[in-house]
């Protein structure tokens, strides 16, 4: 069977989204030799006729330590004038997504077991945004490096960023393009390959993870 068509039972119903992606998207070449787990697979962004970087397919990895790192692909490779914002915007994101879970605002018990806001959301809110900006803030204080990138075991022309200890990499990938972001140590070191896609997470249980 084509593995660029999704199989009866492994993706039903097939979605439309994912079929758009159907071709060689990217991934971590035996992710458990670098001590990760795929944790997520889905197709992230919205389908935008003038600017189709902004739909990707993602798979996020987590190693045994608790750290992120993920590969996305870009149905089409970003414009020349663009990729800087798409390798900065991909940093940023990574540096924020700590402060994603504190924007709603937990709850605790009181003491007659009625679930109360622990704190105020609109407050939390407004943190969360002014920590936002001062990581986009560091994150543009930063130089663009050009660099070469190894994806299916051959270096290739990529742009990073890296800001603390944390980096991001464009690379093209024919029509196609990858972002990778993560640790900056664990980003130099995993093999990044590209193979036709399909599911990897099974509903099997962990054992049936790749």
């Amino acid at each position: 069977m084509d593995d660029t068509e999704p199989q009866q039972g492994r993706w039903d119903p097939v979605d439309a989204r994912m079929a758009r992606f159907s071709g060689l998207v990217g991934e971590v070449d035996d992710p458990l030799t670098w001590g990760l787990d795929l944790e997520e697979e889905t197709v992230t962004g919205h389908d935008d006729e003038h600017d189709p970087t902004c739909e990707r397919f993602l798979r996020a990895y987590r190693t045994f330590a608790g750290e992120s790192l993920e590969v996305e692909t870009l149905r089409a490779a970003a414009d020349a004038d663009v990729v800087e914002d798409v390798v900065r915007a991909a940093a940023s994101g990574a540096l924020a997504a700590p402060l994603h879970a504190d924007i709603a605002a937990p709850v605790e018990a009181d003491g007659e077991g009625v679930a109360r806001p622990a704190s105020d959301f609109a407050d939390d809110y407004q943190d969360y945004r002014s920590a936002m900006r001062a990581i986009v803030a560091e994150v543009d204080q930063v130089p663009l490096e050009e660099a070469r990138y190894a994806v299916d075991g051959a270096a290739a022309r990529c742009a990073r960023v890296t800001v603390r200890d944390v980096t991001a990499v464009y690379v093209p990938t024919g029509e196609r393009a990858l972002v990778i972001t993560g640790p900056a140590d664990l980003v130099d070191r995993v093999d990044v390959v590209t193979r036709p896609i399909r599911p990897q997470m099974q509903d099997d249980g962990p054992g049936s993870r790749r």
